[in-house]
């Protein structure tokens, strides 16, 4: 099977030169080759292309015409490449980002302002969510979300912060319902959660630190069966609701250490740690191979950023 740009590549350097040997010498292949290629592009189009004598090669007229029109064509070829790799060195454009609203609002701005001082030519495109997310079907260039949130398989996915939760609440409210001293007073309080909490309907208790082991060897938790009392799919409008004194919500530490510090927020069960309430945040891109500059540039800035 004849292949087109190869052919019309070799016959527009033999009719650009005049000579099979020469325009094979500045290919860098045979003359056979060269030969095989013309040879191919007569029968593919019924004419002949060239008038051969033992001194020199002449165009004929079909081939003249045809061959100003194949110049045009591999002309708009290189320009359609030269713009399609100048657009993967090039820092410009729009950057199309997926990320966890929740976690953007205080962790992300920081870094999209670090990103577009460095490349004031790049438009930030973000998107925030808390639902799944198809990073392809979607258009993104890269998404900053939590695993659960990923839908496709086939992404490169680099865990930046993993980020340890704790159970909080007002102050006003633990005044007025108590100050539950094991998990299992939770059963009396009112409690704050995601609908589809990614920690399942329980929270898991282990007195200490996540990595110690209870005095018998055992290294499991106390489950508790989570009905919360009012239920939202973002977190800061958990923070919110907490800080509204409508109960104990469960947040990365990250996300209430000013308020714990202000006293805004309070605490609770400090003596336990929570297994299965942690939130791990992840850079998710299509491939590692063929990345746009403006995109493998955010994933090294971004990469070191929550280093």
């Amino acid at each position: 099977m004849i292949n087109l740009f190869l052919a019309m590549q070799a016959f527009v350097k033999v009719a650009d030169v005049g000579s099979f040997a020469q325009a094979a010498a500045q290919l860098n292949v045979s003359t056979s080759v060269v030969t095989r290629h013309v040879s191919s592009l007569e029968q593919h189009l019924g004419i002949r292309l060239f008038q051969r004598t033992t001194r020199k090669v002449v165009l004929t007229e079909a081939g003249a015409q045809y061959a100003d029109g194949c110049r045009v064509l591999l002309a708009e070829l290189d320009e359609v490449e030269s713009r399609a790799t100048t657009a993967s060195r090039d820092v410009a454009g729009d950057l199309r980002i997926v990320a966890l609203g929740s976690f953007s609002l205080f962790r992300l701005t920081p870094l999209f302002a670090e990103y577009q001082a460095r490349f004031p030519q790049v438009n930030l495109r973000v998107t925030l969510t808390e639902k799944r997310v198809d990073l392809l079907e979607g258009g993104f260039d890269v998404g900053i979300v939590t695993e659960h949130m990923i839908r496709s398989e086939s992404l490169v996915v680099r865990r930046l912060i993993n980020s340890h939760a704790v159970p909080v609440a007002a102050a006003a409210y633990l005044a007025q319902a108590g100050h539950p001293q094991t998990p299992a007073e939770l059963d009396g309080h009112r409690l704050i959660a995601a609908p589809f909490d990614t920690t399942g309907p329980m929270w898991i208790f282990r007195k200490g630190d996540a990595e110690s082991t209870n005095e018998d060897g055992d290294d499991s938790g106390e489950s508790i069966a989570i009905d919360a009392s009012f239920t939202v799919n973002s977190m800061i409008m958990q923070k919110q609701a907490a800080l509204g004194a409508m109960g104990i919500a469960l947040l990365p530490l990250e996300m209430v250490e000013d308020e714990l510090r202000a006293g805004t927020l309070v605490r609770v069960l400090d003596g336990y740690a929570v297994l299965n309430g942690d939130v791990a945040v992840s850079l998710v891109y299509p491939s590692r191979e063929f990345v746009p500059r403006k995109v493998r540039e955010f994933i090294d800035l971004a990469v070191g950023f929550f280093k």
